[in-house]
């Protein structure tokens, strides 16, 4: 059983060798320890879709060989905080680092916890060198299975949007060297049903993505920053007749730009036009971030984005892939 904790969604899966026989997904995450400030709800959350997840696969508890859970689950707003190893980090070092804990009001099999990455320290560790710093929780399980199901060897960078969009460097050994990690999925989603943009955005958010409306947003943006940016969805919403949809494209091009922006400027992994970029993450944002990408490199992109059975799969592969090699260290 693969546990993959984000911040607002939890996924289970059941696997028999590398196919998927059982799956549960709860709409809990660290978000909600963060803002109730225990974990009690998480815990709950989880107990339940484990149950879901065995049940869907026609299983007890006592059937299952493995437990591994990984992501924000491991967090200090998790269940069991592992501290984050650092960078190159690949199957070898997560499988050291990983620990196996008893969790019975959880499930009644030991739970094997992968540890988070963080970039490697630059020597002060100060406010001047804050921007040179990151980490990712969930992301190194979800690389290691997308290198292991589409058989890539690197030097590669992963792009990996979702509630925060990773950036992910993949050296010659398949070692994860750096991250990058902005919060634009957690943004768009706050500016569109918990702000005065909700009125302008149809709770759908982008049913259809539109590459013409993503780009005038990523520009404006670029144009006038973050802030102003977003506030022309409420001007559209007034005085131009683009239905709720286009608006939401621009809108989510407003936020995505500013990804764009710090893929290309920050220090803490900076994205090498030359080197092959694959895009992941759930629909339609990685091929918002496509369009963009494609937009702002022409013709010295080398973009390939990944179809939806290999982003159903990854998290689960790498949890296994990292499981077992753990068992082989330790056992």
């Amino acid at each position: 059983m693969a546990i993959d904790g984000g911040t607002t969604n939890t996924r289970i899966r059941v696997l028999k060798d590398e196919k998927i026989i059982g799956k549960a997904h709860v709409p809990v995450g660290v978000r909600n320890t963060a803002i109730a400030g225990c974990n009690k709800e998480l815990v709950e959350g989880l107990r339940e879709g484990v149950h879901m997840a065995l049940a869907s696969a026609g299983l007890t508890e006592k059937d299952l060989q493995l437990v591994v859970a990984s992501g924000m689950l491991t967090s200090n707003v998790g269940i069991m905080e592992i501290p984050h190893i650092s960078t190159p980090a690949g199957v070898k070092e997560l499988a050291a680092n990983s620990r196996l804990v008893e969790m019975p009001e959880v499930i009644n099999v030991p739970i094997l916890f992968i540890p988070g990455v963080k970039n490697s320290c630059p020597l002060r560790q100060d406010v001047d060198e804050l921007e040179a710093m990151d980490i990712m929780r969930g992301e190194e399980t979800e690389t290691i299975g997308i290198l292991e199901l589409k058989k890539i060897r690197g030097p590669i960078t992963l792009i990996l949007p979702g509630s925060h969009t990773k950036v992910v460097r993949v050296n010659e050994h398949n070692q994860i060297t750096c991250c990058l990690t902005t919060m634009g999925g957690e943004i768009f989603g706050t500016l569109a049903t918990n702000t005065i943009l909700a009125d302008s955005v149809p709770s759908t958010l982008v049913s259809e993505l539109d590459r013409e409306m993503l780009l005038n947003g990523a520009a404006m943006s670029r144009k006038v920053g973050l802030t102003r940016g977003c506030f022309f969805t409420r001007i559209m919403s007034q005085f131009i007749p683009f239905d709720g949809d286009k608006r939401a494209n621009f809108l989510l091009g407003v936020v995505l730009g500013q990804d764009i922006i710090a893929m290309k400027n920050s220090k803490a992994c900076r994205l090498c036009w030359g080197e092959k970029i694959v895009i992941g993450g759930p629909s339609p944002l990685r091929r918002a971030i496509y369009y963009l990408l494609e937009e702002e490199m022409g013709s010295k992109a080398d973009l390939s984005v990944l179809d939806d059975e290999t982003v159903e799969m990854s998290t689960a592969i790498g949890a296994r892939i990292i499981g077992l090699e753990h068992l082989n260290i330790f056992c």
